[in-house]
């Protein structure tokens, strides 16, 4: 089940952050130095705590009342929605819930009027990439940023 997270439940959101961007921050070597918040892998609560008052609208994926996904969206100008996390721990991925986030993103940001969704994401993560590619992303463009060992690829999917 896909509902919207309280603010009570952000610790456990914080933790979804930790673990699954962690697999991220290893395989990509992201530190401290290199990537603020190791790509929010170590994100501070105090960040998502900002991030919820400022109106990024937060969801969980919940089995049997367990959150094993996060999602993370926020409106902007234009059309757009943005895609800001999307997070389903290691030991859930493949099994299609990312795609069940995925689908449950899209359609909200109909229902909010959007005509795009936005996202960035590390280039050089070439399984992630086809993922996004399958279900309609493409890329628009690169950010290479002086100290990330990473290219960004900003992807767009037109609803």
């Amino acid at each position: 089940m896909i509902r919207p997270v309280t603010k009570e439940e952000l610790p456990i959101c914080l933790e979804i952050f930790h673990k699954g961007y962690e697999t991220v921050a290893v395989e990509f070597g992201l530190t401290e130095e290199n990537c603020p918040d190791r790509g929010r892998a170590s994100l501070p609560f105090e960040k998502l705590v900002a991030e919820f008052d400022n109106g990024t609208m937060m969801f969980g994926y919940f089995i049997n009342n367990k959150m094993i996904g996060f999602l993370g969206m926020k409106t902007q100008e234009n059309g757009v929605c943005k895609l800001c996390d999307f997070i389903v721990l290691s030991e859930y991925r493949r099994n299609g819930y990312g795609k069940e986030l995925l689908d449950f993103c899209k359609q909200k940001s109909k229902e909010l009027g959007a005509n795009k969704i936005a996202l960035g994401m590390i280039d050089d993560n070439k399984r992630l990439k086809t993922w996004y590619e399958r279900n309609g992303f493409t890329t628009i463009d690169y950010i290479k940023y002086e100290k990330a060992p990473f290219t960004v690829g900003r992807m767009e999917c037109i609803l």
